[in-house]
C-alpha cells in the first residue's frame, strides 16, 4: 500500500482518532512512524498514535512511497481498514 493512499482511506476522520494493527488475533497500537526517502513503516509501541499526530509525521513530502507496517521487526500484510467511530480506533487488518 502506498502512503498516499492509506491517507486517502482515512482523509475524512478526526484527528483522534488512534491507530492500532491487528495481528494473530491481538489489537496492538501503532505508535512510531519511520520515514525515508524510498519507504515508510508504521511500527508498534506502547501507546497508540493519534491520526493527527500521524499527519504531523507525513510531513509535505512526497506520498507516493510504500507504507508497510511492523511487529517485532516483521512486516505484517495489511488488506483493510476496520474504522471504529464510537471507539475512536482505526484498525489495521
Amino acid at each position: 500500500m502506498l502512503l498516499e493512499d492509506f491517507l486517502q482511506l482515512l482523509a475524512g476522520l478526526g484527528g483522534q482518532n488512534v491507530l492500532y494493527l491487528q495481528v494473530q488475533n491481538q489489537t496492538l497500537p501503532l505508535s512510531k512512524f519511520v520515514l525515508a526517502r524510498e519507504d515508510c513503516q508504521l511500527l508498534c509501541g506502547g501507546q497508540a498514535m493519534t491520526l493527527a499526530k500521524f499527519r504531523q509525521l507525513t510531513g509535505k513530502g512526497s506520498k507516493s512511497i510504500p507504507l508497510s507496517f511492523c511487529w517485532q521487526e516483521k512486516e505484517i500484510p495489511v488488506y483493510g481498514v476496520q474504522i471504529l467511530p464510537a471507539e475512536g480506533k482505526i484498525i489495521c487488518k
